[in-house]
């Protein structure tokens, strides 16, 4: 995820969204600061529904929002505070709290959205070119604008320094220099004139090419402007991980011949090791070794079985651990379905492959699922869908009973799967 974007109220969070989502960007808005993060979104819009709150409070919930996310130097996003275009709620607090949070040093803010009549000149906020303290939105019965200055607004909750970029500094061709000199003054603000969709491009590309920490403020407007590089990770043909908990001979059959024909890597699940010993340690060695085999952007296979031999050993290990058949492979089941979603927790997946009933259920819950969504067929009896309400959202899961299909079966879900996201 290269951009977080949080704003202070929900329609305001969709509006910026949406400029994002046109572009291809796939954008998750979160109803509060305490929803669960998407793995899988490449921009995350955060509702802190602060607007009409205090500045205290309105800031704390700016910070709670993006603790998470620089509690490690690496891999930080680039953060948006969304505001209203016409600067109501608590403009200055939740800037210094992005910046602090972020440990940013500029704070850029161009709040227009020219093509709405919300225009920026000499640092005042403009509405269909009347001050904006001279239109309805001074007299808002929740939060009322005292004045124009946009400078002015944010000193009302922040101590923060505040600059300006006329519009000339803005369209010439040093605007990143000038940023860039304004950050060794320390953490502050920079308001950027704009009355134009140019002139957001242009600060969007200055922007850019900044080696000072920032973060940006703005509505759509600046939203809309920005280069879809800056939000949107290349894409990937991501690998696909199967989990093959049926013992029948035509499952081996199929990993077989995918295993020949794909890139493939097996880990093979020692059954009695995990009858052994509950700890949930005993589970790790397989989980490291497929999320290995899947971050060198190969298909992976959890296998239980391997051979007839290990067919045939299922009556002893049932005396030697007590359990009936049944009871097995419901065991089985429950630990397979814990190392499923810890290596979904720790590497990238393109999709799911699930054949065994005992298995796809077990995995399904393990993953939170609350049902399954057929959209597709892979072969006859094999469907595609999504797990509903899961942890894993809408990545692609195959089912496919023990005993069905062709020796192909496997490898044509790889390249059912592989094609479906391609396209994506």
């Amino acid at each position: 995820m290269k951009l977080v974007v949080v704003a202070d109220d929900f329609t305001g969070a969709n509006d910026t969204g949406v400029q994002l989502a046109k572009k291809g960007a796939r954008t998750e808005v979160l109803l509060d600061e305490r929803a669960t993060v998407s793995p899988r979104a490449d921009v995350l819009v955060i509702n802190t529904e602060s607007r009409a709150l205090s500045a205290e409070e309105a800031g704390l919930k700016v910070s709670e929002a993006l603790r998470p996310f620089f509690q490690e130097k690496a891999g930080q996003p680039i953060i948006y505070k969304k505001i209203d275009s016409t600067f109501r709620g608590n403009v200055g607090a939740e800037i210094a709290a992005a910046m602090k949070a972020s440990g940013a040093m500029l704070a850029i803010i161009a709040a227009a959205i020219p093509a709405a009549g919300r225009t920026t000149r000499e640092g005042q906020c403009l509405v269909q070119g009347i001050p904006l303290v001279e239109t309805e939105f001074a007299s808002d019965p929740k939060t009322p604008i005292l004045s124009s200055h946009i400078g002015t607004l944010i000193g009302l909750q922040s101590t923060l320094p505040v600059y300006e970029a006329c519009l000339e500094t803005v369209r010439g061709n040093e605007l990143s220099v000038f940023l860039q000199q304004l950050a060794t003054k320390g953490p502050c603000c920079v308001v950027m004139d704009a009355e134009l969709d140019g002139d957001l491009v242009q600060i969007a590309q200055a922007v850019g090419n900044l080696t000072a920490s920032y973060i940006l403020v703005g509505a759509a407007g600046l939203a809309n402007a920005l280069p879809p590089a800056s939000y949107l990770t290349p894409k990937q043909r991501l690998p696909v991980l199967a989990v093959a908990g049926s013992m029948s001979e035509i499952t081996q059959r199929q990993i077989a011949y995918a295993a020949r024909e794909k890139s493939l890597g097996i880990v093979d699940i020692d059954v009695e090791t995990l009858l052994a010993s509950p700890a949930p340690e005993t589970l790790l060695p397989y989980v490291r070794a497929a999320v290995t085999v899947l971050e060198d952007r190969q298909h992976c296979v959890l296998r239980t079985c391997r051979d007839v031999g290990a067919r045939q050993a299922i009556d002893e290990l049932c005396r030697r651990y007590g359990y009936t058949r049944q009871q097995l492979g419901d065991y089985i089941g429950l630990r397979l379905g814990e190392i499923t979603r810890q290596i979904i927790a720790g590497a990238q997946i393109g999709g799911l492959f699930l054949t065994g009933g005992d298995i796809a259920i077990a995995v399904a819950r393990a993953l939170g699922a609350e049902g399954y969504r057929i959209a597709a067929e892979v072969a006859p009896c094999v469907p595609c869908g999504t797990f509903v309400n899961s942890e894993i959202d809408d990545l692609p899961v195959i089912t496919k009973a023990g005993g069905f299909g062709n020796e192909t079966t496997l490898r044509d879900a790889l390249y059912f799967i592989e094609e479906m996201y391609s396209g994506k």
